[in-house]
């Protein structure tokens, strides 16, 4: 319950500085793209070079928004999810195995902000495929095994219970 009340707030406040904090997130992305202009494979042409800042800023943009959305999403998620499985699966194992799974597949906004990083620090490409194989698709896929473990749980004992 803490963890979703933690991400309903960081969903929150994120939304809010975003319009806030735009135009000084637009300078630090532009200030670390030209930091690491071969990482991201600045040429020195400036019609070029404008065109891949351009991209990389907004994706870091993209990711931070993307932050703000998830963040109030699975925060919701895991306030519902959470007394569902305590209420409903009756095997401890299972319970606290969904549980575990729902509050790792709820940090799942953070990888949003490994994407933002890793986009500025290591290009487009390589920071996507580092946001996508070590965060993002862990903790997407623990938050979908808590869900689909608690439906499959839930249904084995409406299952047990009409064969009563």
């Amino acid at each position: 319950m803490l963890l979703a009340v933690i991400l309903i707030a960081l969903g929150e406040t994120s939304g809010a500085l975003l319009s806030e904090l735009r135009p000084s997130v637009q300078r630090v992305a532009r200030a670390r793209v030209a930091a690491n202009a071969s990482a991201h494979g600045l040429a020195g042409s400036a019609e070029y070079d404008a065109q891949v800042t351009d991209r990389a800023v907004f994706a870091t943009e993209a990711g931070l928004s993307f932050f703000h959305t998830h963040a109030e999403g699975l925060g919701l998620l895991v306030l519902l999810v959470s007394p569902v499985a305590t209420s409903t699966v009756p095997w401890p194992m299972a319970r606290t195995i969904v549980q575990v799974l729902v509050v790792v597949g709820g940090l799942f906004p953070l990888g949003y902000l490994v994407f933002s990083v890793a986009v500025l620090e290591g290009g487009i490409d390589a920071g996507t495929a580092l946001a996508e194989r070590w965060v993002l698709t862990p903790l997407g896929t623990a938050a979908v095994a808590g869900l689909a473990l608690l439906a499959t749980t839930v249904a084995t004992r409406l299952v047990r219970r009409a064969a009563r």
